[in-house]
């Protein structure tokens, strides 16, 4: 079975590519923080986990489960979680561990219902924190889906990004010695931006909101056996916090046309929502 008959594997703000974000910027949400101005002094932070680390998690319900771009849901909504634990090893360097998941729905039936995510690797920040390194694993798991159609596969990626103060840029390369569906050798390249509006605080102290944007590029050893050429993907949009809550919206969409995308809209451009706690 071809991955486009699995709905062609976000694009978008999944929680795992926030969260990875977030790690990789100072972030893992579309979820990327601000450092503090080096001049600020910053209070003391208690550890919430073991070894004077941190455990942070975030849940998340969208509109849809979009991955680099390609719904995997068949646009209908999903519910996605995580935790991840980070601790710092020796200025300027932490190492990080964690899990994703999300529901699940590919148009043809192979026993699918859940994707798992196991993500780990190392952090460096630099430039009073404003630059950002990282260097991690990803591993991606469907549960109760056959081994023979060799869905479960392994990338290593490599990020930066730093903050300007009034904007936020990065840049990311995946890759995968044997990509989804057996197809091969893999590469994705993103780069994204971020830019806070601090009027937006002005309005409410615990109000807050950044326009985001990423652009990236999905290249593959074997398609015929993905299910698609190689091709473009995007997000635009804005997130806002109140009181807690991010709200996203954005329109996400890719370089596919319907006919490389099995026939399908599930790679078309179209509007993304959703709502994320953070704790």
């Amino acid at each position: 079975m071809d991955r486009a008959h699995r709905t062609l594997r976000p694009a978008s703000a999944s929680w795992r590519e926030t969260m990875m974000k977030r790690i990789s910027a100072g972030m893992i949400a579309a979820t990327l923080s601000v450092a503090a101005p080096a001049f600020a002094q910053a209070p003391a932070k208690t550890p919430t986990g073991p070894f004077g680390g941190d455990i942070t998690g975030i849940v998340t319900l969208a509109n849809e489960y979009s991955f680099r771009g390609i719904s995997q849901t068949q646009r209908n909504p999903a519910i996605q979680g995580g935790l991840t634990y980070e601790v710092p090893v020796f200025k300027p360097i932490s190492l990080y561990a964690g899990f994703w998941g999300s529901n699940l729905n590919f148009p043809t039936d192979v026993n699918e219902s859940v994707e798992i995510d196991i993500v780990a690797g190392a952090k460096a920040k630099f430039l009073n924190d404003k630059l950002v390194v990282d260097l991690g694993y990803i591993g991606y798991f469907y549960p109760g889906v056959s081994g023979a159609l060799r869905y479960n596969y392994h990338e290593v990626a490599l990020g930066a990004s730093y903050d300007f103060d009034f904007m936020q840029v990065g840049a990311k390369v995946h890759f995968s010695p044997n990509y989804f569906a057996n197809s091969g050798s893999a590469w994705y390249k993103t780069a994204f931006v971020t830019v806070p509006l601090p009027f937006v605080s002005n309005w409410h102290k615990d109000i807050s909101a950044k326009l985001t944007g990423s652009i990236g590029h999905q290249s593959i050893q074997r398609n015929a056996n993905f299910g698609s050429p190689d091709y473009l993907d995007f997000t635009a949009g804005i997130t806002v916090t109140a009181f807690t809550l991010d709200f996203t919206a954005q329109v996400i969409g890719t370089s596919l046309r319907t006919v490389d995308c099995a026939n399908t809209n599930f790679c078309k451009v179209r509007p993304y929502f959703s709502i994320a706690k953070a704790f």
